[in-house]
């Protein structure tokens, strides 16, 4: 990172800056502790990753994320925060390794006057950038958010840009950017980029007609490009007759504004601005819930072994119906987890109020308020392809069945697990216990017939590893119901050749395929073994 010129006069902090010790209080000992505090008091106005190749830049009131502090040599860490003091950054956010710093970045740190804190290894580092992007927003003249309506806005924006595959941002009425899409090859301009990197969108004579005609309309307003500008959709977000902000969303297609807009696009942005209005009224009651709080007692909940006012804390209200969903990852660990529990959250909270995420086990488990499997369903196929974005492999959902709350939902959870196993299996994004009800018999029936003493003899000789051609001709042959064709095409050999193995193991191993009681415990003996390899 270069410096800005030392003998310019630095910039003013914004008089809406966050004071840090107000940013750790507010995200709790969770999310971020406090390694070092300069004997200043300190005050953030934004957040900044740290490059080393970028070019000269100001970087007042910053606050610098820097990912892999782990990578540098100690003898690094002086000019580095040399460095960001003189281009006037407030603080350093780092990753500790069980909440400890480097005794020479701590001591860097105090010769600059730079805050040092520690992110926690559970959250990701875009998920603390939303927080705090979040929570200077709050503090400044802006409209107040809440932590639930700023995660559900910002996926509210994810799932309209799905769909215009354009850069979307959701504004309060004084034009402040509240959230802002973040998906992959989303189309966008310096416009919108500006906007987000201010979080307002900038004033000019064309934005001031634009904005005349959108709150002008209770419809969809749209604008062809005005170079540098990409063609947009607007839409305006009101309670009554009290305009609370707009929606914008850039559309690659929109050139020629003579072309209807076409009814996805029309209606994904009029249902969000419905959603997005309710979200921003009840902002304004400023919900102070403790996320970190909520997702300790989902956690106790699911295992079974709920504290007395955890229903209280998660919201769970006796009449309503709930089901768990699991969502499986085949490469997801780590911090990972954590990027995938957040969109769930997000996307989960804007669709389905006082959904509620954790993770258990590597895996991401939210319990849903619903009476039915079939809009969740329909909700989760949206958020699929972003969480496999996000983890670099497949991920598979398991949706249990909806029901009224218990003294906990720890079968559920169990179910909701195997379902999500089950469909992995499959090859399913997504499974009900309907869709891949065959595969949980089995799984039951391979929990219950675990003993060897349940085990036929011909069944235990043919998992022997000598064995394994036999087992496998035969496995075909039950499950192919004796159709020597199609087993040797499935197997590739010849039709004579099934037909010899599977004589030559009626004699020598004693198989009875005549007897259709054990023929039938013997084909199930064999297919739960592909289940439990060794």
């Amino acid at each position: 990172m270069s410096l800005s010129d030392p003998q310019a006069p630095p910039p003013r902090l914004p008089s809406a800056a966050l004071p840090l010790d107000l940013l750790v209080r507010q995200l709790g000992e969770g999310v971020v502790t406090v390694l070092h505090a300069p004997e200043s008091p300190a005050a953030m106005s934004g957040v900044s990753y740290f490059d080393s190749e970028a070019e000269p830049q100001t970087l007042v009131g910053q606050l610098i994320l820097v990912t892999a502090h782990g990578e540098f040599a100690q003898d690094r860490f002086a000019a580095i925060c040399a460095q960001l003091a003189d281009a006037g950054a407030c603080g350093i956010v780092i990753r500790a390794a069980q909440g400890a710093a480097d005794p020479a970045l701590l001591a860097a740190c105090d010769e600059y006057d730079l805050e040092l804190l520690a992110l926690a290894p559970e959250i990701g580092w875009r998920e603390f950038d939303a927080l705090a992007s979040r929570l200077l927003g709050e503090h400044g003249a802006g409209l107040q958010l809440g932590t639930n309506s700023g995660d559900r806005l910002f996926a509210l924006a994810n799932s309209i840009a799905q769909v215009f595959g354009g850069s979307v941002a959701i504004e309060d009425h004084r034009r402040n950017i509240l959230a802002y899409s973040a998906i992959a090859g989303q189309a966008i301009d310096s416009l919108r980029a500006n906007g987000i990197l201010t979080r307002r969108t900038p004033d000019g004579p064309l934005n001031e007609i634009r904005y005349r005609q959108v709150f002008s309309t209770d419809g969809v307003s749209r604008f062809p490009t005005e170079e540098p500008f990409s063609p947009r959709a607007a839409v305006p977000l009101r309670a009554g007759n009290i305009t609370l902000g707009s929606i914008w969303a850039i559309d690659p297609e929109g050139h020629d504004t003579s072309i209807p807009l076409s009814p996805e696009k029309r209606d994904v942005l009029l249902d969000a601005a419905q959603i997005a209005a309710g979200y921003i009224v009840d902002a304004w009651r400023f919900d102070h819930g403790d996320e970190r709080s909520k997702e300790t007692a989902l956690r106790r909940f699911l295992a079974g072994s709920p504290h007395e006012n955890d229903t209280t804390v998660l919201g769970i209200r006796p009449e309503k119906h709930y089901l768990v969903v699991a969502i499986e990852s085949s490469r997801a660990a780590g911090a990972d987890i954590s990027e995938l529990r957040t969109a769930a959250s997000r996307h989960l909270s804007v669709y389905f109020p006082g959904s509620s995420c954790t993770i258990i086990d590597g895996r991401v488990i939210a319990l849903v308020p619903a009476s039915s499997t079939e809009p969740v369903s329909r909700s989760l196929e949206r958020l699929v392809p972003e969480l496999t974005r996000l983890s670099g492999g497949s991920c598979h959902c398991g949706i249990g069945e909806p029901r009224r709350p218990g003294s906990s939902f720890a079968v559920d959870a169990e179910r909701a697990i195997r379902i999500a196993e089950c469909a992995a299996e499959q090859g399913f994004s997504l499974a009900t216990s309907e869709k891949v009800q065959p595969q949980l018999v089995l799984r039951a029936c391979a929990d219950a017939l675990q003993s060897d003493a349940l085990q036929l003899p011909e069944t235990l000789a043919l998992l022997a590893a000598q064995e394994a051609e036999t087992h496998t001709t035969l496995l075909a042959w039950l499950e192919e119901r004796g159709n020597a064709p199609r087993v040797a095409e499935r197997l590739r050999v010849h039709e004579q050749t099934v037909r010899y193995r599977i004589r030559k193991a009626e004699s020598r191993l004693g198989i009875d395929l005549f007897d259709p009681d054990r023929t039938l415990v013997l084909w199930l003996q064999l297919r739960l073994a592909t289940l439990r390899p060794g």
